[in-house]
């Protein structure tokens, strides 16, 4: 059966490093996140983001891919587990998928499976399945 999880969260702590890239510009990016909600915790991401050059008339397309690692309680259960970053962005288009790392689940959120949502104003919704 699939649960929902529903959470808030504050992002602090950034840290940007500038990377050489050709056809745009890049960086990996670190921050951590603090959540309230069903999910309570907190969580590191490392992602590489890149905001690529537009081609001549048309727009700018950006994308990040990253690992986040959380540190948690999940409606009371107490564990880890890690969630992969992919979201993508052209002009007013948006798309992204949020998937937990098959296997990653530790403590009691060992065999955690689902996906992540992230929505408006930090709010985040985790589907997800336990044995």
């Amino acid at each position: 059966m699939t649960t929902r999880a529903e959470s808030t969260f504050t992002s602090e702590n950034s840290e940007t490093t500038p990377r050489e890239w050709t056809g745009g510009s890049m960086a990996r990016t670190r921050w951590l996140k603090e959540f309230t909600g069903d999910l309570e915790g907190t969580s590191v991401v490392e992602a590489i983001m890149l905001q690529v050059e537009p081609a001549p008339g048309g727009e700018a397309g950006a994308i990040y891919v990253g690992v986040e690692r959380f540190e948690c309680s999940l409606h009371g259960r107490k564990g880890s587990f890690l969630l992969t970053h992919n979201a993508t962005s052209l002009g007013e288009e948006t798309g992204g998928e949020w998937a937990i790392v098959p296997g990653s689940g530790r403590d009691e959120l060992t065999g955690i499976s689902g996906h992540g949502e992230i929505l408006p104003d930090h709010h985040f919704v985790l589907e997800y399945t336990l044995p």
